[in-house]
């Protein structure tokens, strides 16, 4: 398979390596057949530990099904979720030799893992794999850029409005999610109590912008106005 590059200038005020080759079209097939090579996989049981933080990080993993949480226990005993991983998610890349985060199944899972050393010779032989790790690598920083405001400037109603945007988003319907996370997830991974996370979804419920047939399912019935709370711009 031939392997399409095209020769960009390098971006002024950022390193060289992230404008010198933009991979197009095959490539992205290239360096995902690499990757599968050398993949194995792995199920988790729903409620179990694919690792613990402070395990060694030898492998990185890529969620094919299911739904997984990354999080931290605090010293104080509280939990805070980093992130829900859902099918097409890579997770698991650190810079630092050990897991700064555990990873949880919230529901029966199947990962692919990834061997970290067969994957940092992969990308220095292989430039389509050297540019998608750096592609997915940005990709997270981005995300982690979005957690900061998230959690640092929002308030309860703008995170709740968020998260919900951000669910939908992931959710194959136009206008209802349906969560596979608790009410303490989701707790956890605002920053926020459950007692302040159910009075959020009561809220949105009783300004009809929600639908809550049950526990785990939300009808978006106004998405303007849920838009309108998340406090962006």
């Amino acid at each position: 398979m031939q392997t399409n590059l095209a020769i960009v200038p390098p971006i002024s005020g950022a390193p060289n390596f992230v404008g010198r080759l933009q991979v197009i079209s095959t490539a992205r097939d290239v360096s995902a057949d690499a990757l599968e090579a050398i993949g194995t996989v792995q199920s988790v049981r729903a409620g179990c530990g694919l690792y613990a933080e402070g395990d060694a990080a030898g492998y990185w993993y890529r969620v094919t099904s299911g739904v997984l949480r990354t999080c931290k226990l605090l010293p104080d005993g509280r939990r805070q979720i980093d992130d829900f991983l859902f099918p097409g998610d890579f997770f698991g890349l650190e810079a630092r030799p050990d897991h700064s985060f555990a990873a949880e199944a919230v529901t029966g899972a199947a990962v692919v893992r990834y061997s970290r050393t067969r994957l940092d010779l992969l990308a220095a032989d292989d430039v389509c794999v050297s540019a998608r790790l750096l592609q997915l690598t940005l990709k997270q920083l981005g995300k982690a850029h979005e957690r900061l405001l998230l959690l640092g400037r929002k308030t309860a109603g703008e995170k709740l409005a968020s998260f919900l945007l951000e669910m939908l988003d992931r959710s194959p319907a136009l206008d209802s999610i349906d969560l596979p996370m608790s009410r303490t997830d989701i707790a956890d991974y605002l920053g926020l109590t459950i007692e302040t996370v159910s009075r959020t979804f009561s809220s949105l419920k009783q300004n009809e912008v929600v639908a809550l047939p049950n526990a785990q399912r939300v009808i978006i019935l106004d998405r303007d106005a849920l838009e309108e709370l998340t406090g962006d711009e």
